[in-house]
């Protein structure tokens, strides 16, 4: 049996639809409450697809903005965290799609250190050596990943990061299957081609 994303799972479901009736009644300030409440979860999510402070910020700011202008005509009250997850995940993708026109986003940041591992090797040892080079290899798949493009990242991370099935992702990001499978597969083999160095190929 399939665990689901902690992502997709909203932790005060029942409080939640109290909120947004309130909200929708007319009382507005309780907003405030589902702020606060998933504030920082957004935040971490969107450092999964901007690891930049600043822009982060920016990018969380405007996903409750969008979910405020929303909430009036929203229906689905138990599942709130699911509807400003894919807000946040829908400005995530924009945000790199304006940015690649511009340039090509490589970060050297450690502020998000927990990208995706699934499918790489056990980067645990206890050679300093072995831990120099494996630390150098951590910054190489954090570079690859992040110069993924945009669909690719995004699919890449609900799959490997959230462990989504390739059903639920397309279900998520509103592609067919088959559409879901081939960015899968272009995020893999272009993984392979930028750590092509640094792993084996059997690794990646």
């Amino acid at each position: 049996m399939q665990s689901q994303s902690p992502e997709s799972i909203p932790p005060a479901c029942n409080d939640d639809a109290q909120l947004i009736e309130q909200f929708q009644s007319g009382d507005t300030t309780v907003f405030d409450t589902l702020f606060t409440r998933y504030q920082k979860r957004t935040y971490r999510l969107v450092l999964r697809f901007v690891p930049n402070h600043e822009d982060a910020l920016d990018i969380t700011q405007d996903a409750f903005i969008r979910a405020y202008q929303g909430l009036g005509d929203f229906k689905s009250q138990c599942q709130f965290y699911s509807w400003l997850y894919r807000i946040t995940v829908n400005l995530c993708i924009d945000f790199l799609r304006k940015k690649a026109r511009s340039e090509v986003m490589v970060y050297e940041s450690d502020e998000s250190d927990e990208l995706p591992m699934a499918n790489f090797p056990d980067l645990r040892s206890d050679s300093p050596a072995k831990a120099a080079e494996n630390k150098e290899l951590r910054v190489q798949i954090r570079k690859a990943i992040r110069q993924l493009p945009p669909k690719q990242r995004q699919i890449f991370i609900l799959r490997h990061w959230d462990g989504l099935s390739l059903k639920d992702i397309a279900t998520e990001v509103g592609r067919s299957d088959g559409t879901v499978k081939a960015h899968l597969f272009h995020a893999h083999r272009n993984l392979r081609k930028h750590l092509r160095s640094y792993l084996k190929e059997s690794d990646v």
